[in-house]
């Protein structure tokens, strides 16, 4: 996984929907044709290493989600996204092959907000840059544009994300959380109306 991707997996970790746990997320991460045995120097260097870009690429996020709250400023800046210029589509596709990678992690979850039409905003710019690998898929004409526009909505797409994910940890567990989802729980997209109003089946 080359850094620009890790920045998207490790991004895409730290805004899911729900917590993903650490052993999972890391595991993730090894080669399963070349384990480690997790008492070996390397693992623990790469471990602390791997915490240490973590921990740092969390406080960027939140610090930056305070300043969109208090002042409306999206001062974010993905890995792809350098200080001087615009980013190539190519950069933009491999930071989201790595959240998408992320993604699969707790994909009930991603979906249900995929599926939330008032989310749609925040989670097109990203959809716009994974390769879902449909052989029918025809661009649009004005391609190279939009994409432009998705890569700069892109950082404060992740904001939003990284608040949804706040507010559903602080929610308190609901049914749908311990297995059933009842038509009068609220959403699990966290969307705050009932099930039966907002993803339930029609």
């Amino acid at each position: 996984m080359s850094a620009l991707e890790l920045d998207g997996y490790l991004t895409g970790v730290i805004v899911a929907p729900r917590p993903i746990r650490p052993g999972r997320w890391l595991a993730e991460l090894w080669d399963a044709d070349e384990p480690l045995s997790p008492d070996e120097p390397q693992m623990h260097s790469a471990i602390a290493a791997l915490w240490a870009i973590y921990d740092a690429l969390s406080a960027r996020i939140d610090r930056s989600l305070r300043r969109l709250q208090a002042d409306k400023v999206c001062d974010y800046r993905p890995a792809f996204q350098a200080s001087d210029g615009k980013p190539t589509h190519d950069m933009v596709r491999t930071w989201a092959s790595g959240f998408w990678r992320a993604m699969v992690l707790v994909p009930s979850e991603w979906s249900a907000l995929l599926a939330d039409r008032r989310l749609q905003a925040v989670m097109t710019p990203l959809i716009g840059f994974i390769n879902v690998g449909d052989p029918e898929f025809v661009p649009a004409e004005d391609i190279d544009e939009r994409l432009d526009e998705a890569a700069a909505d892109l950082p404060r797409a992740i904001l939003i994300l990284r608040r949804i994910a706040q507010l559903r940890a602080t929610q308190p567990p609901t049914s749908a959380q311990r297995g059933k989802i009842g038509r009068n729980d609220p959403c699990p997209c966290g969307s705050g109306q009932k099930y039966k109003r907002c993803c339930g089946p029609g």
